[in-house]
């Protein structure tokens, strides 16, 4: 069994990154779900706390490979 792991850029600031794609925080844009790295979440979480939102959870394993036969 074998390993992949996703990549995609970054909504909020563009950066290539790797992620789990069923566990990456994200956001929908035009019903497309649309991945966030880290350092943005670690941003935005403050601010969305500052407004009132609860934090945008970060799994141990959002920016982790998976086993290719969880695709």
């Amino acid at each position: 069994m074998g390993y992949v792991m996703m990549y995609g850029e970054c909504y909020s600031c563009g950066k290539v990154f790797g992620f789990n794609p069923h566990r990456v925080p994200s956001i929908r844009i035009d019903g497309k779900r649309q991945p966030i790295c880290r350092a943005c979440v670690e941003k935005a979480n403050p601010i969305r706390r500052i407004k009132g939102l609860p934090p945008a959870v970060v799994y141990d394993d959002s920016y982790d490979a998976i086993p290719e036969d969880e695709l």
